[in-house]
């Protein structure tokens, strides 16, 4: 049966219809592929070793493949078109032109198909290579690679593992499932996959693709292959610089024969895009954490260089300020956030006495000579009427700032403000020169350690008082030498005053042949009063000791009277010229008198002294006492001893 001319005409026009689409696409594909041509071959050339390029490499090569595929496609249609012509006139059989249709529609489907499988490739490697350089956090772009790529080969895992660069040892980066689930990294080390492929990879550097690792000669030996019962295995290396970090593991214990040479190839392409992404994430990574750890540093040294007490001053090699801490602004009492910026003349124009300026201006002309040392200038005392008044006590330190060339890049200054130390300094001395003739040296190092404690100028506190003299002065003077009467008042004067050291009391008068004592000034004793009776106690026993051992005609008599209440005590004297710590009140004044009352060799107490220490004397029976200047009479007792504790 011949074909009608009609069917044959409708056939002929669908099969030129087509064939002028795919004239068409294939002149755009032959336009396309000469512009990578161009690209490739020529723009790029000298660049070979870059994976993209080599992505440009692979694109113009299925370009080219797909323009010869339109271009033998468009031939086949006409041809076929002729042929079914020339049937159509008589010379051929319908069979003979429909087996010839349905073979060029079988060729061109399958050409179709190929071009499909071509593209979608070349989609993956293009969205792969976008995925990569869309954002430098690799672990978020590693994670969506290994999806693209797990679904792509149809695996159903994969692994990425990199190289510690500590360590030199392997270890689990990322892993995914089929189901784009993320294996946690605690169970990296129970994964059960072919560590020995991943070894083999990254050593040899080479890609590894099993159909069935079960029956391939070179994997079935390895024990995870068999005992986890992994059928298909495709792992290829990360290589970057020529070194490989790492490799890129899927596999299947599901299907045999699941991965090709495509899959292959299209793996190594997508590890050579993520070799570079993984060691520029790498680097950018050991950049940001560099650049937290400048902060962090940068922030320590801030924090370091706002809290020491010296102040620090900078300037660059024109003499620019540049860096002025708090302790700075405080010792000149300058606002730093007004000077940071300008030229030291400028700032310190207004601090001519301090010499700032000067000294700057010398440190920089004498900069070639203190390459590695430090200029020092000497104490300056100067006013700065910012900081109230008197003279202020600052040393400077000068020194030039260098670069690791050597080169000069500017000048450091540091303030170290002496002020409050020489202030200290003249206190200590002063407490010194004032309590170191009446006080024991214990107590005056107490004192020294917090003179500011003490209140020269005069306090209101109760304390007790002891007053002790010595009878029979005027026998001695008339009967003696006067220097030997000097020596004998003095030896007697040390053993009284050791007893009162004892006792941590302060001598503040000598009167010729009397002495007199205070306890709870200046150091504060909660049992003052016990300490004065105790005292007092010593100092007679260790005078008729000392007694015992010296000719009768030196044997003098003592009194001693010890009372308690308010005194004012501190500095009295002219501030020029000689002070003298006593006490002033009408307690000293009835301690006198007791001492004046009593009888030889004994020791009176006041009543208010005896309330405080009753627990700790023996005590003769109370009486009262008429003295001088007081309108009613004393209680008063003797004391006859310690009691015994």
């Amino acid at each position: 049966m011949t074909p009608s001319p009609d069917w044959v005409w409708r056939i002929s026009s669908d099969l030129r219809a087509v064939g002028d689409v795919l004239m068409r696409i294939s002149r755009t594909m032959h336009e396309h592929t000469h512009k990578l041509e161009v690209a490739v071959e020529g723009k790029y050339a000298s660049e070979s070793s870059d994976p993209r390029v080599r992505l440009l490499s692979e694109a113009l090569q299925i370009s080219r493949v797909a323009d010869l595929e339109l271009g033998r496609l468009d031939q086949s249609i006409q041809q076929a078109v002729k042929n079914m012509l020339v049937s159509s006139g008589g010379s051929g059989k319908l069979p003979t032109v429909e087996a010839a249709f349905e073979r060029e529609r079988e060729a061109l489907n399958t050409s179709i198909t190929t071009l499909q499988q071509q593209r979608d490739e070349l989609g993956i490697l293009y969205e792969i290579a976008r995925t990569l350089n869309s954002t430098l956090e690799f672990d978020e772009v590693l994670r969506l690679v290994m999806d693209r790529v797990i679904e792509f080969v149809k695996a159903e895992r994969g692994f990425i593992v990199l190289i510690d660069p500590a360590t030199g040892e392997p270890e689990f980066t990322i892993a995914r499932d089929n189901e784009a689930r993320t294996l946690p990294r605690s169970e990296f080390a129970t994964a059960q996959i072919s560590r020995g492929v991943l070894k083999r990879v990254i050593n040899s550097r080479e890609a590894v693709l099993a159909n069935d690792a079960q029956l391939d000669d070179a994997l079935k030996a390895q024990a995870s292959i068999m005992a986890y019962g992994i059928r298909s295995i495709m792992c290829a290396p990360l290589v970057v610089r020529d070194n490989c970090i790492g490799a890129v593991y899927v596999d299947s214990r599901i299907n045999a024969n699941l991965f090709g040479s495509k899959h292959r190839d299209l793996l190594l392409a997508f590890c050579n895009q993520a070799a570079i992404a993984i060691d520029n994430a790498r680097l950018f990574d050991d950049l940001n954490k560099a650049i937290r750890q400048v902060r962090d540093d940068k922030q320590y040294m801030d924090n370091i260089f706002s809290s020491i007490a010296n102040g620090v001053i900078t300037t660059d090699s024109s003499g620019i300020i540049t860096t002025f801490n708090n302790a700075a602004s405080m010792i000149l009492g300058i606002d730093k956030e007004k000077v940071i910026g300008k030229h030291y003349e400028e700032v310190f124009q207004e601090l001519a006495q301090v010499g700032l300026v000067e000294l700057l201006s010398e440190a920089l002309d004498q900069r070639d000579l203190h390459l590695n040392s430090t200029f020092v200038p000497s104490t300056i005392a100067c006013e700065l009427p910012t900081r109230g008044p008197g003279l202020f006590n600052l040393n400077f330190y000068v020194s030039s700032l260098r670069d690791t060339q050597g080169s000069y890049i500017g000048t450091a200054l540091v303030v170290d403000d002496r002020t409050e130390l020489k202030r200290a300094e003249a206190r200590a001395k002063q407490v010194r020169r004032i309590f170191e003739r009446y006080v024991h040296p214990n107590v005056v190092q107490q004192l020294m350690k917090d003179p500011m404690a003490l209140k020269l100028g005069g306090e209101t506190k109760e304390i007790s008082v002891v007053f002790a003299d010595i009878r029979g002065y005027t026998r001695l003077s008339e009967n003696m030498p006067p220097e030997e009467v000097m020596n004998l008042i003095n030896r007697y004067h040390k053993i009284m005053c050791e007893a009162i050291w004892e006792e941590e009391g302060t001598l503040t008068t000598f009167q010729g042949d009397a002495l007199m004592a205070i306890f709870n000034a200046p150091l504060l004793q909660k049992l003052h009063a016990l300490h004065a009776v105790r005292a007092a106690w010593k100092m007679r026993m260790a005078v008729q000791e000392y007694q015992r051992s010296q000719p009768q005609e030196t044997h003098v008599s003592f009194g001693i009277g010890v009372n308690t209440g308010l005194a004012t005590v501190g500095n009295v004297g002219s501030q020029e010229r000689m002070q003298n710590y006593t006490a002033i009140g009408d307690v000293v004044n009835v301690a006198s008198r007791l001492q004046n009352n009593v009888s030889d060799n004994n020791i009176l107490l006041n009543e208010p002294t005896y309330l405080q220490v009753y627990r700790y004397v023996l005590v003769g029976q109370p009486f009262e006492l008429e003295v001088k200047n007081k309108s009613a009479p004393l209680t008063v007792r003797y004391l006859w001893g310690l009691a015994q504790p």
